[in-house]
């Protein structure tokens, strides 16, 4: 083999990159590889006609005192975000309810009822209309949401095993709240309520709260793995695009290096941000590892997918930042989930409208706009009924807001197939094209969440699959900043 560095990072996604800038800045020789043409992962940036856009709604929270904040200081980078949130009044303004956010939020149409509501417990701090005209129902969701907020690290890892549907349910909160809460299941995890790990949940929640809502960075999402993939080669570093890597070579137990269409690398220790899946089922070979191994991380179970398109105007017409329209039926759980997987198509929709140019107005030419739009799917990038989802949604966002397409220039689908092409390979029936990656339920989170540390002697795993806890982005450079120290121990004492 030929090209030899201290640690080679497979992936050049949020946690790939974190991971690899964090290496090359305390003087491990870095490589980091990228089968695409750019960095980001999941959150690549688009540029086509003068729009930058994600290629899919991209969310990371929190904005406040993040682990996004930690690895950019750490490596001399910066990234700023979009100052959009909050828009008005103060911080404190808006904790206290006094201030107002330009985000869409949470649109919820009550049972009975043709019109959607605002729905947004936290942050920041306010009691919707529809909880105001249940004071039994609201003194339930105050009692939640406190205790909640004071349970302690072992009271939280206590509840590793437990569903937040088994968890909330003693509370009795109204109907309206669960859905919310169900709601904040599918679209921060990806995830049915009766699956997700109440740990999990209630961590998210609480780091949601205090870190008052969403990230975005301006020059689009990408934008934070592509100054971290610059701060690699500042450190003397090696970023390496359209390297697709085919295989992890290991011998004796050990890693060797890595074998990619553009030839050999040659490394004692790999870092891999690929998934932990397609890591250890294609990229290693069961060859290398215990049956018993191999058997746990093929049993691991993958997120829910999204699939929806990309709408591009010749006006704003979406004026917020982010809609999140939904009712009591269009969230799911296991009995839902199930329907979906015998066939069924879904009558009522979860949609997610995403408006990239309300965080940074400059991602768009003067007075146009592209928006994103989703719904949750299964994971399979070989999903059926793939046009008559795209086009139902089409139809629900129509309902949302009529005559949406008067100003349409054109629509651009991406299903699960997609997903899984530009991110994650597929290696267990049904997986790849998931939006996360490792479903955060119970058997997966806390204690039982995959360790970072491969039985193979210098192989270690990055990003939403081990190390790390949270939504999305944050819990891919939150692992990053718990894996990255494991790696520079073993690199100084091997």
């Amino acid at each position: 083999m030929a090209s030899k560095y201290d640690v080679i990072v497979v992936g050049a996604g949020p946690g790939g990159c974190a991971c690899a800038a964090l290496l090359a800045k305390w003087g491990m020789k870095t490589l980091l590889l990228e089968k695409n043409d750019r960095v980001g992962g999941k959150s690549l940036n688009m540029h086509k006609g003068g729009f930058t856009y994600e290629l899919w709604p991209v969310m990371g929270l929190p904005k406040f005192n993040s682990q996004f904040e930690k690895v950019l200081k750490e490596v001399g980078a910066e990234a700023p975000m979009s100052d959009v949130f909050p828009t008005t009044g103060s911080l404190e303004n808006i904790l206290s309810g006094k201030g107002t956010l330009k985000d869409g939020g949470f649109l919820y149409k009550p049972q009975g009822s043709d019109k959607y509501v605002s729905y947004n417990l936290v942050p920041p701090v306010q009691i919707p209309d529809v909880l105001k005209e249940d004071p039994e129902g609201l003194a339930n969701v105050t009692r939640l949401f406190e205790d909640m907020a004071a349970f302690t690290t072992e009271q939280l890892s206590a509840l590793d095993d437990a569903t937040f549907h088994d968890f909330i349910t003693p509370y009795n909160i109204p109907l309206s709240t669960y859905s919310y809460l169900a709601l904040f299941c599918c679209i921060g995890f990806l995830a049915p309520i009766d699956l997700c790990s109440a740990s999990e949940m209630i961590k998210t929640l609480r780091q949601y709260t205090t870190g008052i809502g969403s990230a975005y960075f301006l020059g689009g999402y990408a934008k934070f793995s592509e100054v971290l993939a610059e701060a690699v080669q500042r450190y003397g570093g090696e970023l390496r695009l359209r390297a697709r890597v085919q295989r992890i070579d290991v011998e004796n137990g050990q890693v060797r290096g890595v074998y990619t269409d553009k030839g050999a690398f040659q490394a004692p220790i790999v870092v891999s941000n690929a998934g932990i899946q397609p890591t250890v089922l294609k990229l290693v070979g069961k060859e290398h590892l215990d049956k018993g191994y191999t058997n746990r991380i093929r049993s691991l179970m993958p997120s829910l997918g999204l699939m929806g398109s990309r709408y591009f105007f010749d006006k704003i017409v979406f004026e917020d930042c982010a809609y999140v329209i939904y009712d009591d039926k269009c969230w799911w759980n296991m009995e839902r989930w199930m329907k979906v997987k015998s066939g069924e198509m879904p009558d009522d929709m979860l949609i997610l409208i995403f408006n990239p140019q309300g965080f940074d107005p400059t991602l768009a030419p003067q007075g146009k706009q592209v928006v994103l739009t989703a719904t949750l799917c299964e994971a399979d990038p070989k999903m059926k009924n793939q046009k008559a989802w795209l086009d139902a949604l089409d139809q629900k966002i129509e309902g949302f807001r009529p005559g949406f397409k008067k100003h349409l220039i054109r629509r651009e689908d991406y299903t699960t197939a997609d997903v899984s092409r530009v991110t994650r390979d597929s290696a267990v029936p049904g997986g790849g094209g998931e939006c996360i990656g490792l479903a955060q339920i119970v058997g997966q989170c806390g204690k039982n969440k995959p360790s970072p540390v491969s039985p193979i002697q210098g192989l270690f795993y990055v990003g939403v699959d081990a190390g790390g806890y949270g939504m999305g982005t944050h819990q891919a450079v939150d692992s990053a900043l718990n894996v990255a120290p494991i790696v520079l121990r073993y690199h100084r004492t091997h």
